[in-house]
């Protein structure tokens, strides 16, 4: 017999039943049973952060949901974390794509600081002004490509940015100026090539960032985003 094996597996086999529901029955049943037949085919694995003020909700989805929208249980996989109390000098985050929802600056800038995310989605989910962090800027390792949108405002901007290193394997630090987040009609992007030092740190004295994982003296490209 054909089965779906685990809870959020078992979610994703209903909704999609569900949403063949309007075919002939035989096409329907045979559409379903092929889909649950074939574990091995690639299936979307989206993952989502849903940030406010004192809550983080950390999702794993079948397919990319209607931004700032209800999360449907049989979409999406939820599990909800604390938020970090203070800056960290290592990142909570480690993921090749994530996209964030929020309504909070303060709490995207605890979250991704330090992290390593290859391309970062950041959806602002209101249209009050955010919560001033208490430092300008966070960095993202490893950030290749940076989209920002803004639904909720009335020019409703959005922002797709593909940063700075020419060749994939160079190491890439991007470092996001906390104004991005509130909302601004332009973004703007610059990119330099520099070294960390012997502690695994950027020579910008005058930026609190966090401790790089790289050898001494390893080339880096930083992109600035403001």
């Amino acid at each position: 017999a054909l089965c779906c094996r685990g809870q959020a597996v078992l979610k994703m086999c209903v909704c999609v039943c569900r949403r063949l529901a309007g075919m002939p029955v035989g096409l329907a049943l045979l559409s379903c049973l092929l889909w649950m037949a074939a574990p091995a085919l690639p299936r979307s694995d989206f993952r989502l952060a849903r940030v406010t003020d004192d809550r983080l909700l950390a999702c794993t989805c079948a397919w990319a949901p209607p931004a700032c929208g209800p999360l449907d249980a049989n979409i999406c996989d939820c599990r909800e974390r604390p938020l970090p109390a203070s800056w960290r000098t290592d990142g909570l985050v480690h993921a090749k794509r994530l996209t964030v929802w929020y309504t909070s600056a303060l709490g995207v800038a605890l979250l991704l600081d330090g992290s390593e995310v290859r391309h970062l989605s950041l959806v602002k989910c209101n249209s009050s002004a955010a919560k001033t962090a208490s430092h300008d800027y966070f960095t993202v390792q490893r950030l290749e490509r940076l989209t920002v949108s803004y639904p909720f405002l009335r020019a409703g901007p959005s922002h797709d940015l593909v940063l700075g290193a020419p060749h994939p394997e160079e190491s890439r630090v991007g470092v996001i100026h906390t104004s991005i987040l509130a909302g601004k009609p332009t973004v703007k992007a610059y990119t330099v090539l520099t070294n960390v030092d012997s502690d695994g740190f950027l020579p910008f004295p005058c930026l609190r960032m966090s401790r790089l994982r790289l050898p001494e003296a390893s080339s880096v490209f930083v992109t600035f985003l403001y």
